[in-house]
């Protein structure tokens, strides 16, 4: 399936572990950037692969009003429209010229959905709270009140999971919101990242930034991570949705030195994720080195094994079995 503009969680929290995250504005702003068009328009039909037709346009920020607007979307957005309903949407239809960064030349591409931390994609659909949430300008006055951090964090249990990553979007990115963050406050976020039935993205948001933000988020994250790796599902494919919120898990555990159960761990060795794979092994060796290679081995034998995590794993082995070889000065 192809995914144009898909925001790839594992690599983009695969490259926080080492270093700062990028600056990435919070979601409301995000739709309101200069570059941005804003707008609230019916959907009529998939034109082409991953093209969205939307007519009736009104255009709320970011340029005139327009009968039509063809915009290229991931296959997530795909599954979200439905035809003769009405969304609130945001598109981006220029881009920096590659010759010139201090320039902007209109995409080759034509416009697309706006993609970025809490929005993945910029679309929902439109009623009276979207609305109001949406299509009101930002400011600092409305946005970093206990107001709002109230209506985050109730949004965070909210019926549709786009709304809930969102939320989880703004406390990610608004530092206001992070720091007036309370002990309550702190307990029902680990709740909402414990809940299989809230929106994965919207977990995997909270979750990394209790890693990214430990001073603002609270400690008792370890035992979260510690139940996520134990009871969260494991799969010999690629590509599954609670590839990032695992990885953060993991990430957490690692940076507190911890060591959970070998059964907790041995799981995630046979994963459709080379990455997840890799940090289990790396837990493991941190606990119970002598049961790694029999744990590669056994993952190797398995028939459904992912073509990317098994080149992992007999890379893996081949680096084990020098190292066991080379004799130590």
């Amino acid at each position: 399936m192809s995914r144009p503009i898909a925001w790839i969680a594992v690599a983009f929290y695969a490259s926080t572990a080492i270093a700062a995250p990028p600056p990435a504005p919070p979601p409301l702003d995000a739709i309101w950037d200069r570059d941005v068009v804003l707008a609230e328009a019916r959907f009529v039909d998939q034109p082409a692969p991953n093209v969205l037709r939307f007519v009736d346009v009104d255009v709320i920020h970011g340029g005139p009003s327009r009968a039509e607007v063809l915009v290229t979307a991931d296959d997530a957005a795909l599954a979200l429209v439905a035809p003769g309903k009405r969304y609130v949407l945001a598109w981006v239809e220029w881009m920096r010229s590659p010759a010139n960064k201090k320039q902007r030349v209109r995409r080759a591409g034509g416009p697309q959905l706006v993609v970025s931390p809490g929005l993945s994609p910029a679309l929902f659909e439109a009623n009276a709270e979207v609305r109001a949430l949406l299509l009101t300008p930002p400011s600092p006055e409305r946005l970093e009140s206990r107001k709002h951090l109230d209506r985050v964090l109730d949004g965070l249990a909210d019926a549709d999971p786009r709304l809930q990553t969102l939320f989880a979007g703004e406390l990610f990115a608004r530092s206001a919101l992070r720091q007036a963050l309370q002990p309550r406050d702190r307990e029902r976020l680990r709740g909402v990242v414990q809940r299989a039935d809230s929106a994965t993205a919207a977990r995997t948001l909270l979750l990394d930034g209790a890693r990214i933000y430990p001073l603002a988020f609270g400690d008792r994250w370890v035992e979260v991570a510690s139940a996520l790796i134990a009871h969260e599902p494991v799969s010999m494919s690629g590509g599954q949705p609670n590839e990032g919120l695992v990885w953060s898990a993991f990430a957490i555990l690692a940076g507190a030195g911890s060591k959970p159960p070998f059964a907790s761990l041995s799981r995630w060795v046979p994963s459709g994720n080379g990455a997840l794979a890799e940090q289990a092994l790396l837990a493991i060796r941190r606990s119970t080195p002598s049961r790694e290679p029999a744990l590669i081995d056994s993952a190797l034998r398995e028939s459904q094994l992912s073509p990317s995590t098994r080149a992992f794993l007999l890379d893996h082995q081949r680096r084990l079995t020098q190292s066991a070889a080379t004799p130590r000065s």
